[in-house]
């Protein structure tokens, strides 16, 4: 489930950060590449999300498929919470609204992390 918190928050980022201006900037095919990334960043989120919502039980059932992907996803939401601790925080946006979500996003992604780290540690360790 919250991994589609983050749904609202990647669509009014465009908005929030001026990329239509920052965009308009670039060469055409930049300009494409860096929709398509964001776009697949998207997809990959609100996908992976789906998959862990409707396999549940299946994933942490201990098996080496769902094993794996509880340690991709842990490792996958470290990555992206430290991105944004040591390098976005220096540059974010300023503002009550521009906290709030940075310090939010913050919360979220160490949340997610260790809930699928956690996971991976009883489903690997644990039994």
């Amino acid at each position: 489930v919250l991994q589609f918190c983050q749904v609202p928050a990647m669509a009014a980022s465009p908005r929030m950060l001026g990329w239509k201006e920052d965009l308009a900037k670039l060469s055409p095919i930049n300009r494409y590449i860096v929709m398509v990334m964001g776009g697949g960043i998207m997809l990959t989120v609100v996908g992976l999300g789906a998959v862990v919502a409707l396999a549940s039980e299946e994933i942490v059932a201990g098996g080496r498929l769902g094993k794996a992907l509880l340690c991709f996803l842990g490792l996958f939401w470290l990555y992206r919470g430290s991105i944004q601790v040591f390098l976005y925080s220096r540059i974010w946006p300023e503002g009550r609204l521009a906290w709030l979500s940075h310090h939010g996003l913050v919360a979220l992604f160490t949340f997610q992390s260790g809930v699928y780290l956690m996971a991976f540690l009883v489903t690997a360790f644990g039994r």
